[in-house]
């Protein structure tokens, strides 16, 4: 084989490496994580909205050949939800990027459950998954009956 299709060989076995590493371990550690922000949302732990950065981009259509607009997923976790991702096309996600500290966007309406994401969002998803759960545990305090302490997870 030439140098330069070797190299592309070489790629794709990493990319298909990443996949289905990182898939395997979202698959094990995802679905529990997933069943007990079920369990809090259904005790009322609710209206929690966080997103992570961008973990996945690709064309709208078939191929940027035809269509130069993407779409990208970015980690997320909503209760109710769980942890997912959210679907933007990429002219929101630009828009969005230059007004990050504007109104907060309604993750929900972009929200793409564990279960429905495309493999490569997953496999990606995992790694963000702790810092989303930072920032659920940081947020939710239960306080104390004399009202003085607050216990933090």
């Amino acid at each position: 084989m030439n140098t330069v299709l070797e190299q592309q060989v070489d790629a794709l076995s990493r990319l298909a490496l990443t996949i289905r590493t990182g898939l395997a371990q979202a698959e094990l550690a995802v679905p529990p994580i997933n069943e007990l922000l079920a369990e809090l949302a259904e005790m009322g732990v609710c209206n929690f909205e966080y997103e992570g950065p961008a973990v996945y981009c690709r064309p709208a259509g078939r191929s940027s050949d035809y269509d130069d607009s993407f779409i990208i997923y970015s980690a997320a976790l909503t209760l109710p939800g769980g942890i997912g991702a959210a679907l933007w096309s990429s002219s929101e996600y630009s828009e969005r990027a230059e007004h990050f500290y504007s109104e907060p966007i309604d993750l929900r309406s972009r929200f793409v459950a564990f279960d429905q994401c495309p493999g490569p969002v997953k496999a990606l998803v995992v790694s963000h998954t702790g810092k989303l759960l930072d920032g659920l545990l940081r947020d939710v305090r239960l306080i104390s009956g004399d009202g003085l302490t607050a216990s933090q997870f």
